[in-house]
């Protein structure tokens, strides 16, 4: 019977902490969702509550970069619907990374518990918001068109602009609604026109909106009297990509030709992405030619590409080959080292290090010298020829070799290991040789040795 009422009092308690436990249905409308960050705006939402739980007192706040408003409380009845306005003020960190942007915001009963949930807007800055454009010119036209349109969830009041280009120069103050675009008219001189090269030329904007300034840029094509256009890119320092497209943007057939100059030797190097109609060389220059009819809205592009890489990687490559070679004709002793990972069966890391002494020429009284790294412990079995010094203080390994006749070599080893998990780059130090050469003292050392350790993954290198 005990038993029977500690149950029926659990499941009663728990009934009460269900029904006082918060428990909101939440409608979330963006009126605007944009934050721009030069004009530091809030972003704006219309929050529709209702309340499924018991009555109580609630306050909407977040902890992750951003202040929400009103910061008041607000009591909401059982079954009672509220709309509340929210302005979210991002603060500088969520600023410094434009785009969106979701974080959680809590609501808190003051006797019913916390209910989290999330809530996004954009972060823009000025520049990003707007966009500048304009309609080519052709010779024969009266006026230019240049439009600026609102790439935003956001109203702009007051917009104070100044456009400037090797056409025209206006101001107009104007208004852009979310996501309008609008358009002005700017009448041309017709005989400065016939002074201008065809090709692209820059337009700028300068606005001002609530006391923050920006600067917009964008291109106006003026064009052929044929209606080509002609667009140039030359990219890049070892491997220089150059593009040249001419386009047909008028309304009548017409013939595009396109002429690239390349050195006689920077050809060598150089692919094509469509081959010429003809090449001519003239001195030390080879004259690439393309042409071809472009109908309306047609173009011609042509990529050329000249990869200076691979002369320069030859040249590396032939000087490294002649040092290594010098250094191989001059030394006596060639020191080679090498690891192996070796399995135990307490699984400690361990490591079979192995230092191959060749004689290229006769030698004596040869030293040869290895360092222990600073981790690791030396494991007192030893190949074939163990090691005449132990110096634990100072981690060194010495062994002496009294001649080596030409051709003759030596294999020393040993084992190293540790009960500490290795993780990482870790490198061994190369091993040194210190021999005599008809009564000369010399020395030598070895290649460097280290492995990479990761979880469940270890990669040695040698190089």
């Amino acid at each position: 019977m005990k038993s029977k009422g500690v149950i029926l009092l659990v499941a009663l308690l728990t009934l009460v902490s269900l029904a006082s436990a918060i428990n909101l249905e939440i409608e979330e409308k963006a009126i605007n969702d944009v934050v721009i960050v030069e004009l530091d705006t809030p972003a704006l939402f219309s929050f529709t509550i209702k309340n499924l739980g018991q009555s109580d007192g609630f306050e909407i706040y977040s902890l992750v970069g951003v202040d929400i408003f009103p910061k008041s409380s607000f009591n909401l009845e059982t079954g009672e619907t509220k709309k509340i306005n929210v302005k979210v003020i991002a603060g500088e960190s969520v600023k410094k990374n434009p785009g969106y942007f979701t974080f959680v915001y809590k609501i808190k009963g003051a006797n019913t518990g916390i209910q989290e949930e999330r809530l996004t807007m954009k972060i823009v800055n000025l520049k990003d918001a707007l966009q500048l454009s304009a309609d080519n010119i052709d010779p024969e036209s009266e006026q230019a068109i240049i439009h600026i349109e609102n790439k935003e969830n956001f109203n702009f009041e007051n917009i104070e602009a100044e456009f400037s280009s090797v056409f025209f120069s206006f101001s107009e103050n104007f208004s852009l609604s979310s996501l309008e675009k609008k358009s002005f008219t700017q009448p041309l001189n017709r005989e400065k026109l016939k002074a201008l090269m065809a090709g692209p030329y820059i337009l700028d904007a300068s606005i001002k909106v609530n006391g923050v300034e920006e600067t917009l840029g964008s291109t106006i094509k003026f064009l052929e009297q044929s209606g080509l256009s002609k667009t140039e890119l030359k990219e890049g320092f070892f491997i220089i990509r150059e593009e040249i497209e001419k386009k047909n943007e008028g309304n009548t057939a017409a013939v595009a030709e396109i002429t690239m100059e390349k050195g006689i030797f920077s050809r060598l190097f150089t692919t094509l992405s469509i081959q010429p109609n003809k090449i001519e060389r003239q001195g030390f220059k080879v004259l690439y030619t393309w042409q071809q009819e472009l109908r309306p809205n047609e173009s011609l592009k042509v990529v050329t590409r000249t990869n200076w890489l691979i002369p320069i990687l030859v040249i590396i490559a032939i000087v490294a080959l002649v040092i290594l070679y010098q250094i191989y004709l001059t030394s006596d002793i060639i020191l080679k080292k090498k690891i192996n990972f070796v399995k135990t069966k307490g699984g400690e890391f361990a490591l079979k290090v192995s230092v191959s002494v060749k004689a290229k020429r006769f030698v004596e009284k040869i030293n040869v010298i290895d360092k222990l790294p600073p981790i690791v412990k030396l494991y007192e079995r030893y190949g074939t020829i163990a090691p005449d010094r132990v110096d634990e203080k100072n981690r060194r390994i010495e062994w002496n070799i009294e001649s080596l006749d030409e051709g003759e070599d030596r294999l020393l080893s040993y084992i190293v290991y540790s009960k500490i998990g290795v993780l990482g780059k870790f490198e061994l130090p190369p091993s040194k040789a210190i021999y005599e050469k008809e009564g000369k003292i010399k020395e030598t050392q070895s290649n460097r040795v280290f492995f990479i350790s990761e979880p469940k993954k270890i990669k040695k290198v040698e190089n």
